[in-house]
């Protein structure tokens, strides 16, 4: 699997697995459903900050993720009410969706970030290797069509979320919400690894010529 692709899985991992699974333990250990919300945003935080310093750079992708965050957590200490931080988890998800189509729209498609930061996190090699390759014209149509899929599929979830929201008692819409947006990046990870795939299946023989 190419290191781009294993930083996309790690980020999914950890960056989204980890907040989730808090949220779910402070659940069962009969914490609130605004204060185990308020934890799994916490526990996505103090994730960022780790891979800020360890990393010691703030790239286009950091930079995006943090400003994710401070709204997010400023939000969630605006109010005590659950279905509300909810609601604003899926704005900042379709936030997310926006961010990404109008990246696209100003050509400077934030997948390609997002690819340059794993590949860093990966080695002098891969990160070398992906600089070799990452700005053809084959690459950077694939950044935008990643960043495309990404966009309007994070908006499209941010939809179903906040009709679930609204349509389901808290204490089903939460962990609903939760599961819906696992589902969704799970198959967009899924996409972007068989993409991948093909798109390096189908260089091979235009290098090998």
């Amino acid at each position: 699997m190419p290191a781009p692709v294993r930083g996309l899985a790690a980020t999914l991992i950890y960056d989204i697995g980890l907040p989730v699974i808090a949220y779910f333990i402070a659940d069962l250990c009969g914490a609130s459903n605004y204060l185990a919300l308020l934890i799994g945003t916490l526990v996505s935080g103090l994730r960022m900050v780790w891979v800020g310093v360890r990393q010691r750079r703030l790239d286009p992708f950091a930079l995006f993720l943090l400003a994710l965050f401070g709204a997010s957590l400023a939000l969630t200490f605006a109010t005590g009410d659950a279905r509300f931080v909810l609601v604003k988890d899926c704005a900042m998800s379709g936030t997310a969706g926006l961010v990404f189509v109008g990246s696209c729209i100003i050509k400077r498609p934030l997948a390609f970030y997002a690819a340059q930061r794993f590949a860093r996190s990966a080695g002098t090699a891969e990160q070398e290797e992906f600089e070799a390759t990452a700005k053809t014209g084959a690459m950077w149509a694939r950044w935008y069509r990643v960043s495309l899929v990404w966009g309007i599929a994070l908006l499209i979830d941010a939809s179903l979320r906040i009709a679930a929201i609204y349509a389901l008692p808290v204490r089903l819409a939460a962990p609903a919400s939760q599961v819906l947006m696992v589902a969704v990046f799970a198959l967009l990870f899924g996409w972007t690894v068989i993409s991948a795939r093909r798109n390096q299946a189908a260089a091979r023989p235009a290098v090998a010529s």
